[in-house]
């Protein structure tokens, strides 16, 4: 690959690198207003509009959405911009109808983790297990996510994949230990402001200008293939597929819930999730990721993999040294989701496990001290993960299996339905959850995706456990039904 970061470029990116390191030594020495566990693990709930936005948004479209979106749109065309579209509509459907009752109990409880809301709701048990579960499933996707940023640096600036590896692990375990989830913001903010600047006010017109606008790109693949250029060229098939995939883990993605968590009051948290859907996934980034890749599909089409076409054109668009910075936000967006699902599941063994089982009376430095070293264990598990891949991948895909389809109904029924019980939920969690990874081991038959199956006994168990059982003294329908 001939166009290969220029040293400048590489200077750039080490540059931007160092910031992000130095901004969680800052936070690790600031002031904390709440206390420093409450600073590591809900960022002082203080969390602006504008953090809270940027944040969401550089933790969803990072995590593999915008390689996603280089591609289709390399491949498909214009209607490839349908799989962020889903999201967005999602997105603002999440921020209508589940943020504001999650972010009134979270609060009122000044918990952390999607546990403590099914235990309040539920009890105890079922707030362990849904944890647990919840915890897994998006730790799960950390090394994954490392994987697809050590593929970025790996393919930019020819450093191998092991060493690229280790260089992307490194860099998010160094800022999630020294400044927990309020570094992790922080970063999401700075890497969102400079994606936007570098691809859509930048890349964008520049590539725009460089095919020939839509005219130039009609020209050319016209001929060669087809609908190309229809912004509707999609069947409904596919476009329903994609919400299903999406839709829910709007709902119980740990990364969404620590936003909500993180922000400073009911209008902002809700605010924040929809901006994050209406305008920023839609129109903004569902289309300007997509155009990217058409035009590299233009400019470059013997390009071999098609999820290299968004960096690839970065490099090929971008004046040497702002290419450098654009490029390492890109991979540090791509982390970001990484960062964001490690600190879920550190909250979970440190409020879950260790604060409610092991230590009640712990000190705010106690639980600091085991978040950070959860934090370090947690990573370094992730990196050892990700150097295994595909060894791990099954292990990986059924964790994720049983959380998706295991959750998503009974944290629907603990929101929106005052009849559903905590015997009917955790049965519906080890029911649907576990259909789903049988119908995987089974290599998905008829076609179907095990979270189907998975849902439907899921959803079933719910109901019909849940109207044959009667609600236990200790759940708490109030907080959630006033």
């Amino acid at each position: 690959m001939e166009s290969q970061l220029q040293t400048l470029d590489i200077v750039m990116m080490v540059i931007y690198l160092i910031v992000l390191l130095s901004i969680g030594f800052y936070i690790m020495r600031s002031k904390k207003e709440k206390g420093e566990c409450e600073s590591f693990l809900a960022s002082d709930r203080n969390m602006g509009l504008f953090r809270t936005a940027a944040s969401a948004s550089a933790t969803d479209l990072g995590g593999g959405f915008t390689i996603a979106m280089g591609g289709l749109g390399f491949s498909m065309g214009i209607a490839g911009h349908w799989l962020i579209t889903v999201s967005a509509l999602s997105a603002v459907l999440a921020a209508i109808f589940m943020v504001p009752k999650i972010k009134r109990v979270i609060d009122n409880i000044q918990g952390y983790t999607t546990g403590d809301i099914f235990e309040q709701r539920f009890d105890s048990t079922t707030g362990l297990i849904a944890a647990i579960v919840i915890g897994l499933s998006w730790f799960a996707f950390v090394g994954g996510q490392i994987m697809a940023g050590s593929r970025l640096v790996m393919g930019t600036t020819g450093l191998d994949l092991e060493t690229a590896l280790l260089f992307a692990g490194v860099v998010i375990l160094a800022y999630a230990v020294m400044g927990g989830l309020k570094a992790v913001i922080y970063t999401d903010v700075f890497q969102m402001v400079i994606l936007f600047v570098g691809m859509i006010l930048l890349m964008v017109p520049i590539g725009w200008v460089a095919v020939g606008g839509w005219a130039g790109m009609t020209e050319v693949m016209a001929v060669e293939q087809p609908g190309y250029m229809d912004f509707f060229g999609i069947d409904w098939v596919t476009g329903l597929g994609w919400f299903l995939s999406v839709f829910p883990v709007w709902f119980i993605s740990i990364a969404t819930l620590q936003r909500v968590i993180a922000a400073k009051d009911e209008k902002t948290a809700k605010a924040g999730i929809f901006l994050t859907g209406v305008p920023i996934e839609f129109p903004i980034f569902a289309i300007g990721s997509t155009l990217i890749g058409m035009y590299a599909r233009v400019t470059m089409p013997g390009l071999q993999d098609p999820e290299l076409a968004l960096p690839m054109m970065m490099m090929t668009l971008l004046p040497i040294g702002i290419g450098g910075i654009v490029l390492a936000a890109y991979v540090a967006a791509v982390m970001s989701t990484a960062d964001s699902c490690l600190m879920g599941p550190v909250a979970v063994v440190t409020r879950d496990i260790y604060q409610k089982r092991i230590k009640p009376d712990a000190t705010d430095r106690e639980r600091t001290i085991v978040a950070r070293v959860a934090t370090l264990v947690l990573g370094i598990l992730a990196i050892v993960f990700a150097y295994q891949v595909p060894t791990v991948i099954d292990a990986i895909l059924y964790a994720y299996t049983f959380g998706a389809a295991g959750i998503f109904f009974p944290f629907l029924g603990l929101l929106f339905w005052k009849r559903a019980t905590a015997t009917g939920a955790l049965v519906s969690i080890f029911g649907g959850g576990g259909i789903a990874v049988i119908w995987v081991i089974l290599g998905n038959p008829f076609g179907f995706a095990a979270s189907y199956p998975g849902w439907i006994v899921s959803f079933t168990l719910l109901v019909v456990v849940s109207l044959l059982t009667q609600h236990k003294p200790e759940e708490d329908i109030d907080s959630f039904f006033q």
